[in-house]
């Protein structure tokens, strides 16, 4: 295995918890917990910052997916 980058536990403004982390080539990743409706969706998701966007809000917090989930006190399990 190959270690891309440490993370770090962060709560976005929404109070929802996630995880943050720059890889050695300075890309910016995320880790949003999914409020899946279904079985079959993943139980967390992996965003990268668009390098041709550099606000300095992350791109997954404002998507409609992410932004309409409900907050529940499940904690990121890692």
């Amino acid at each position: 295995m190959i270690k891309i980058s440490g993370l770090y536990k962060s709560t976005s403004k929404k109070g929802e918890a996630f995880l943050s982390g720059k890889s050695m080539d300075g890309v910016k990743y995320f880790v949003f917990k999914n409020h899946k409706k279904k079985d079959s969706h993943p139980d967390y998701n992996l965003y990268m910052e668009d390098i041709e966007d550099k606000s300095s809000t992350p791109k997954a917090a404002a998507t409609e997916d992410y932004s309409t989930q409900s907050n529940t006190d499940d904690d990121i399990p890692f």
